[in-house]
């Protein structure tokens, strides 16, 4: 007779899985055998370090190695090592080495080359429509706002405007100059005007050609993190809540794992979400995602100490 698994089970198997799926030059990939990618090795290596196991020292020694080869000159990581551009893992592999004494002059870097990105701003069109529409009773974007792109030049986007909050609110102490506030508040508004009718977020805007967008759980969880030093705010209270409705309907390993380490990050309780998530990892094992297997360790190994500002 097959019992089920237990959390403790899947923390065990989850660091079996990254040991065995390490690449030889320190990093991590989608899958196993995959090339190694920067997301996902910086979350094996968050997940690795959130484990507190002594066993690991080797495995985290090659993934910090990995991590520091690939950082480019100017400060910034590029999403795999094949491409010369720095992207928006930066503020990725910046949270991680934040955590490492020895690294932390990289991280910083890291986190000065953020501070001079941003998102570009809507064409005339966007811009007019949004004048048009400020009326409105629903959240409209502000095309003035500006937070993180994914890649270079482009347009804003949650996730990784909550990621580059994260990431320079554990540094700003080691930051000069008066910009870090100014541009910390600015991320931190883009993200309070993109929040979905009802609290939430989707990965980009509330509305699109007058449609209300859904917001998704693991973009919730994320922004909720970086505004996690904003607790007490109405629409925090209101992502929360709009968190717990749709974690009830969601079976994805990455976004209960997400929203495990939002809700620990906030004081709540995560006994529920973590028995769900421990169960649709025996059904489905995540489907073989190294980038999910390691978000669950991270939720499992009190992971949200990591992101705490």
């Amino acid at each position: 007779m097959m019992t089920a698994m237990t959390a403790r089970a899947l923390i065990g198997t989850a660091i079996d899985a990254l040991d065995r799926r390490q690449n030889p030059d320190g990093g991590w990939g989608a899958g196993p055998g995959k090339r190694s990618n920067t997301e996902v090795t910086c979350l094996a290596l968050l997940a690795l370090h959130a484990a507190e196991d002594p066993g690991l020292g080797a495995s985290v020694s090659r993934a910090l190695h990995s991590l520091t080869a690939l950082q480019r000159p100017g400060g910034s990581w590029p999403l795999s090592g094949d491409l010369p551009e720095g992207s928006w893992t930066t503020a990725l592999a910046t949270l991680s080495l934040a955590l490492f004494e020895p690294h932390l002059n990289r991280a910083v870097r890291g986190a000065e080359w953020l501070l001079r990105q941003e998102g570009r701003a809507p064409g005339w069109v966007a811009r007019l429509l949004a004048r048009v529409q400020r009326g409105a009773p629903v959240v409209e974007l502000d095309p003035d706002l500006k937070g993180w792109p994914w890649t270079g030049g482009t347009f804003s986007w949650v996730e990784p405007t909550a990621y580059a909050l994260l990431a320079l609110k554990k540094l700003r102490g080691h930051l000069a100059g008066p910009a870090i506030e100014a541009r910390i508040r600015e991320g931190e508004l883009m993200l309070y005007d993109r929040m979905c009718e009802g609290g939430g977020w989707n990965y980009g805007n509330p509305r699109v050609f007058g449609a209300r967008l859904p917001p998704y759980p693991d973009t919730t969880a994320l922004a909720l993190l970086a505004l996690q030093d904003h607790q007490v705010a109405e629409a925090n209270r209101l992502s929360l809540l709009a968190l717990h409705r749709m974690v009830a309907r969601v079976e994805s390993g990455l976004a209960l794992s997400w929203s495990v380490i939002c809700a620990a990050a906030y004081g709540r309780d995560t006994g529920e979400w973590i028995q769900r998530l421990v169960r649709t990892y025996d059904a489905t094992g995540f489907l073989g995602e190294t980038r999910s297997i390691a978000l669950a360790l991270l939720a499992l190994s009190g992971g949200h100490r990591l992101f705490r500002v």
